[in-house]
């Protein structure tokens, strides 16, 4: 008997709560966060290159336009470091990556997305943690060993 005295206020509960203020594609449309950043540059093609074509996909570096420092070490240089861990900086669609080169062999040893969110690395790089062909590995902060400053890129051997 106290089921059937309750009956109205369930009614009325239950009408109550459907306002009707909700449109029919609100209901069906699951909340989204903000879109995904598109992927800026291909990392994957670069994987394996060579500095000279990487400098070809990605434009000049910054160190051409630094005379101290320079795209290539000076003769001094080169003897001083035997051409090696030699670095070039690039901005590409807003992602900065800086090469790490033997500027004897020309080899590209890794390249390093510079940046504090992993996830949107990965989007913007093209890069994905369970590649065959490369590796990606994050650069912890000097500063603070729980936050990153990029993604690692090497070529898997």
């Amino acid at each position: 008997m106290s089921f059937f005295r309750s009956l109205p206020l369930l009614l009325l509960l239950g009408v109550g709560a459907c306002t009707g203020a909700q449109t029919a594609s609100e209901s069906r449309t699951p909340a989204t966060d903000a879109a995904a950043p598109a992927v800026a540059l291909d990392v994957p093609t670069l994987v394996g290159r060579n500095i000279d074509q990487v400098r070809r996909a990605l434009g000049p570096p910054r160190e051409a336009r630094d005379q101290k420092v320079g795209a290539e070490p000076t003769a001094e240089q080169m003897k001083a470091t035997k051409g090696e861990d030699w670095i070039n900086t690039f901005e590409h669609n807003g992602v900065t990556v800086v090469a790490t080169f033997n500027a004897r062999t020309r080899k590209v040893r890794d390249l390093v997305l510079v940046g504090t969110d992993e996830d949107e690395i990965l989007q913007k790089g093209n890069l994905s943690l369970t590649a065959t062909q490369y590796m990606v590995l994050p650069v912890i902060s000097p500063s603070n060993n729980r936050e990153i400053i990029g993604m690692r890129v090497l070529a898997r051997k």
